[in-house]
């Protein structure tokens, strides 16, 4: 065994990946594409070059197309030009996309994922004459707009340990983006938002970044996920739990403030007076989650906040997760209702649960020792049959 391939082998060891997993055909481990992104770039994609099969010729060859790191961008070249040298079938590597025109050097950007409230960030990144870098940060939010927007001069080490801080405080992870379709996109937030003051305007910083009219505003698309096909749609949208435990979805939160009116709704239905039948009861709650889920993810806003989201997937390696949410962005611009959706759906149940549950038990402890009892609690309560109590 070579030194070489020793190497390889322990590389991948180190990262908890399966050897026969890189060098077979099938899918690629969803992991790959973050763990290029990271520390261990460089590295890894040696070790492909070394062990890996056709699927990781493609997802290789793929990621350095679109790389803007120069260093990891050549190690992603020559571990694809090291797997041709194996025999391995390898793609083209198709040259970056033409990057926009700007008076002066290229800009660079970033986005990250849609949170619960619809708010995610985008940078716009331009070398500065001093060596450093000007920085161009804006908060959008899905359908408001513009939230916030600030140019500041930084060194290329402050936005990495801007980017590590946000993945590691927040799970926030910024992903490399077209800059001008994000350009595109802080404009039409920009006009959405009204006449903002000049803290919050864009097109006031914008020339020193840009010099050229902005494109029209579209969601981002990636090129690693084909939308599903209308065959493929009901196996991607059957089993959403998975999506649940991914850092981009387990934020899907919405205000406390919004959830509030349907948390009291499903109280008062468990503690109303009348006695309902199991089957009653589940036919209130219902009716109860598909308003929440009208409310809580309105379907114009919600579709584009699943597709940018499922970009940002796609982009750290996660395919099959970032299809099944392009999947129920599809339902949704089909017309089919936000409680119908299976993603949807899970979420309202999880965000409901959780908060009733966090309710239930603040009051239990406000009621703790209280001579009164719901008509609920006067079912279960033992201190229901003790003289001397009120039951309500």
């Amino acid at each position: 065994m070579s030194p070489r391939r020793d190497t390889a082998l322990a590389t991948l060891r180190r990262l908890d990946l399966d050897v026969a997993a890189v060098s077979a055909d099938g899918p690629p481990d969803d992991r790959l594409g973050s763990l290029l992104e990271g520390t261990d770039g460089a590295a890894l994609a040696d070790a492909l070059g070394e062990l890996g099969g056709e699927t990781t010729a493609r997802l290789l060859a793929e990621k350095a197309a679109t790389c803007t790191d120069r260093a990891l961008r050549k190690a992603l070249r020559r571990a694809v030009f090291r797997l041709g040298q194996r025999g391995v079938a390898v793609p083209s590597i198709e040259p970056p996309r033409e990057p926009v025109a700007v008076a002066g050097p290229d800009v660079e950007g970033f986005v990250s994922a849609f949170d619960g409230r619809g708010d995610r960030l985008i940078w716009l990144v331009r070398p500065h004459s001093a060596g450093g870098v000007l920085l161009l940060a804006a908060e959008i939010n899905e359908p408001e707009g513009l939230r916030d927007v600030r140019l500041l001069e930084a060194t290329r080490k402050d936005l990495r340990s801007a980017r590590e801080r946000l993945l590691n405080d927040t799970g926030l992870r910024l992903v490399p983006a077209d800059s001008r379709a994000l350009d595109a996109l802080v404009v039409e937030a920009h006009e959405r938002a009204g006449a903002p003051d000049r803290q919050h305007d864009y097109l006031r910083l914008r020339p020193r970044l840009l010099s050229v009219p902005p494109a029209p505003a579209r969601e981002l698309r990636s090129s690693l996920a084909q939308p599903p096909t209308d065959d493929e749609r009901p196996a991607l949208l059957a089993n959403p739990s998975e999506l649940l435990s991914l850092p981009e979805l387990r934020a899907w939160w919405p205000r406390r403030e919004a959830a509030a009116p349907f948390i009291e709704e499903i109280a008062a239905v468990r503690d109303s007076p009348l006695v309902l039948g199991p089957m009653q009861q589940e036919e209130r709650l219902a009716g109860v989650l598909a308003r929440a889920a009208a409310s809580l993810f309105p379907s114009d806003a919600v579709v584009r906040r699943l597709e940018g989201t499922a970009y940002v997937l796609a982009e750290t390696g996660r395919v099959p997760a970032a299809r099944q949410v392009l999947a129920a962005a599809q339902e949704l611009r089909s017309g089919v209702a936000a409680a119908d959706v299976p993603l949807l759906r899970a979420l309202v149940q999880q965000t409901i649960g959780t908060l009733l549950a966090s309710e239930e038990s603040r009051r239990q402890e406000e009621r703790r020792g209280s001579l009164v009892l719901t008509p609920s609690e006067a079912l279960t309560d033992p201190r229901s049959s003790r003289p001397g109590r009120t039951r309500a």
